[in-house]
């Protein structure tokens, strides 16, 4: 069986902050590209842009 934690959050700061929570890694990311406060393409760049994240693979929705 496998074994796996998954991190749930309502908008895209609070996404943001969990990626950029030293003490947490992600295999996978899925994401809203539609969410209030920062929508799904700024955190998208953002993963893109930082070495630490650059790689980690993104499901996204573009429904809404």
């Amino acid at each position: 069986m496998n074994n796996f934690e998954v991190t749930d959050v309502e908008n895209g700061r609070l996404a943001r902050d969990e990626l950029l929570n030293e003490d947490k890694d992600f295999d996978i990311v899925l994401l809203d590209l539609m969410m209030p406060e920062m929508d799904g393409y700024e955190l998208l760049c953002l993963m893109k842009q930082n070495e630490r994240f650059k790689d980690i693979p993104v499901i996204y929705n573009t429904l809404s």
